[in-house]
C-alpha cells in the first residue's frame, strides 16, 4: 500500500490509541485504523497558532520530502500522504523501541543491518541528526531496524554550498556515532577502536552544529508562542487557518 486517504472529520473516529498527545511544541502522534490498515498520523494542528503554521506545515513538508527522497531504503517508514497541511500519515512499526532494550537482547546482525540503512541514507544525500537518540530506533517483529520521526533529517547541498555541506559532514558523522553509541549500551563487543575513539573525542564542530540548531529550535518555539494555547482548549477543527 502506497497511499491511505485520511480526512480530518473521519480522524477522530480512526484512532486506536493516542500515542502522544498535548504535549507543547511536539505534534500529537494517533494510532489510527483505516480500511483494515493501521497507520501513524503526526498532527501539529492542535499547537498554538503561530508554531503550527510556521513550523508544522514546514516541518511536516520537509519530513514528506525525505520519505520520498528515502523511498525504497530498508529500515525507513512508508509516507502515505497528508490529511491536511498540519498532519501526514506514516506506516505504522509493529514492534519495540531501542531505548527500552537491554544489553545482549539485539543479534549482531541488527547493528549490521542498521549501518546498512544508515549508509543508504547517506547515499541518498540525507543525514538524520538525532540518531544518537535510541527512541529513533525501532525493532521491527522480524528483528529489522526501522528509523522513525525523521523531522530533524537535513539534506546535502549543491556543491558550492560550501556551508550546508559543512554541515551536512558534520552529521553524517553524528549519524555514524549514533550507531556506536547504541552499541555501547546494547552491544559493546561490537565497538571498533575507530568508534571508541570518535566517542570520547566527540567530532569536530558537533557541539557548534548541535548549539546552532537547538537555538534554531528555541527561536522557533518562542515566535510559535506568540499564537496562544494549545487548539484543543479552543473550539475545535473549526478555528485552525
Amino acid at each position: 500500500m502506497n497511499t491511505l486517504d485520511v480526512k480530518r472529520t473521519e480522524l477522530e473516529g480512526l484512532v486506536q490509541e493516542y500515542i502522544r498527545r498535548d504535549v507543547l511544541w511536539k505534534p500529537d502522534i494517533l494510532l489510527i485504523k483505516k480500511d483494515a490498515h493501521l497507520a501513524v498520523v503526526k498532527d501539529y494542528a492542535y499547537q498554538p497558532f503561530l508554531y503550527r503554521f510556521f513550523v508544522g506545515i514546514v516541518a511536516n513538508s520537509r519530513e514528506i520530502r525525505v520519505y520520498q527522497r528515502l523511498k525504497g531504503v530498508a529500515g525507513v517508514p512508508t509516507v502515505y500522504g497528508r490529511v491536511d497541511r498540519y498532519a501526514l500519515v506514516l506506516s505504522f512499526v509493529r514492534g519495540r523501541n531501542a531505548a527500552k532494550c537491554v544489553p545482549g537482547e539485539l543479534k549482531d546482525s541488527f547493528f549490521r543491518r542498521l549501518r546498512e540503512s544508515v549508509d543508504e541514507i547517506h547515499s541518498r544525500g540525507i543525514v538524520l541528526c538525532d540518531l544518537r537518540n535510541a527512541r529513533n530506533i525501532m525493532i521491527d517483529e522480524d528483528e529489522n531496524p526501522v528509523l522513525i520521526d525523521l523531522c530533524t533529517a537535513f539534506s546535502r547541498g549543491r556543491r558550492l554550498n560550501f556551508i550546508r555541506n559543512f554541515i551536512f559532514d558534520i552529521f553524517y558523522q553524528d549519524d555514524l556515532l549514533g550507531i556506536a553509541k547504541l552499541k555501547v549500551s546494547l552491544a559493546p563487543h561490537l565497538l571498533t577502536e575507530d568508534e571508541r575513539q570518535k566517542l570520547q573525542n566527540g567530532l569536530r564542530f558537533q557541539r557548534q552544529a548541535i548549539w546552532l540548531r537547538n537555538v534554531g529550535r528555541k527561536i522557533l518555539k518562542k515566535i510559535g508562542a506568540i499564537g496562544g494555547i494549545h487548539g484543543r482548549n479552543h473550539s475545535g477543527p473549526s478555528f485552525r487557518l
